[in-house]
């Protein structure tokens, strides 16, 4: 029997609840990259340049699902997911057999609309579960392919989005990635956004910042792109004014991630103890579990556990990391992914920032 959408919320928010004391025994969140496949050349981004070999099967990828069924809350990520031809029969299998999912979240750079509406819509006729969709972008139609190198790439994103939000019970986003590239140029790439999706507001319009990853983003080795903390806190408090006051939940986690982004910059360190590994984790195209996107030490291989999270989260590896990061020995790194879960896990029982004073790598 399926579970309505407010009984999976609910079922979750028990969980969230749970995590405010306690490690969790399974993960409530799971950030699943499905490729390193992508069709842009992003100045930020090195996943491009990986040679996506080893990645999980159709078949594993199945498995993956059929064991790991408590999930609450899912990302998919890539490269670019709907590279995957089998993206589709994914989605049909989570929403067959993960009944308690309450958030199914994938990002997109939207390049190809006709197969992302489509896929998105079956999902959302298959499964209960809150959909969303983040489509990135990253400045008006010049800066934005420049950034990405893909001439017309901000038309089919801008396409994608209008098309999507066509779509009934989907919630769909524009998502900014702050860089030395882009920093001062939010309000001019969300008024391009305005004008090409009206209406649009500054809800609808989320930003993050450029952070270093070996194991995920591959681009240690990149030209300088990370922008000025100067620049960024400039851009974070414009940002913050034009959002306004939260009016939902979901508005308030994303001021609560905006304000803390400015903590992190400040100090270069997280902000509040960080729920990898006690709430969430970080699983790669070939199956290697990591904490989180970027802390780059394996917690160990699916294909090595009969594709289960729980036999590597429940191991002696798994606690003593998890332990690691509690106490903030950890690369420090303030992104969405990790910081949703943090925040909602810091809310009944505040835990004090880290401890060990490790400190972000930052220009200057």
């Amino acid at each position: 029997m399926d579970l309505p959408q407010v009984v999976r919320g609910g079922l979750a928010a028990s969980r969230v609840l749970h995590a405010n004391f306690a490690r969790l025994p399974t993960p409530l969140k799971v950030n699943l990259c499905v490729t390193y496949r992508c069709q842009y050349r992003c100045k930020t981004c090195g996943i491009w340049r990986r040679r996506p070999t080893g990645e999980l099967t159709t078949e594993e990828l199945l498995l993956f699902v059929a064991a790991n069924r408590n999930v609450a809350w899912l990302d998919v990520t890539g490269g670019e997911v709907f590279l995957r031809d089998d993206l589709s029969e994914l989605f049909d299998a989570i929403a067959a057999q993960w009944r308690k999912l309450a958030i199914l979240h994938f990002a997109t750079n939207g390049f190809l609309t006709d197969r992302i509406v489509r896929v998105t819509s079956r999902l959302r006729a298959g499964t209960a579960a809150q959909v969303i969709v983040t489509v990135s972008v990253d400045g008006d139609e010049a800066l934005n392919d420049e950034i990405r190198c893909v001439r017309g790439g901000f038309g089919r994103q801008i396409e994608t989005f209008r098309a999507l939000r066509q779509l009934p019970g989907v919630r769909t986003v524009f998502g900014m990635t702050l860089s030395r590239h882009n920093v001062g140029r939010v309000e001019q790439t969300f008024l391009a956004c305005q004008r090409a999706c009206p209406p649009l507001g500054y809800e609808d319009f989320h930003i993050n910042v450029a952070q270093r990853s070996d194991h995920f983003y591959g681009n240690r080795d990149l030209p300088s792109f990370l922008a000025p903390e100067e620049d960024l806190r400039k851009a974070l408090s414009a940002y913050r004014r034009r959002r306004g006051s939260p009016l939902t939940l979901s508005g308030w986690v994303e001021s609560r991630y905006v304000r803390s982004l400015d903590r992190f910059l400040a100090n270069r360190s997280s902000p509040m103890r960080c729920h990898a590994l006690r709430s969430s984790c970080f699983v790669d195209p070939c199956g290697v579990v990591f904490p989180c996107i970027t802390y780059s030490r394996p917690l160990g291989s699916l294909r090595e556990a009969s594709m289960s999270l729980t036999h590597l989260w429940k191991s002696a590896a798994g606690r003593d990391l998890q332990r690691q990061i509690w106490e903030g020995e950890c690369p420090q790194c303030w992104t969405a992914c990790e910081a949703y879960p943090s925040i909602l896990g810091n809310l009944v029982r505040k835990s004090p920032p880290t401890v060990s004073g490790r400190k972000c790598e930052w220009p200057g």
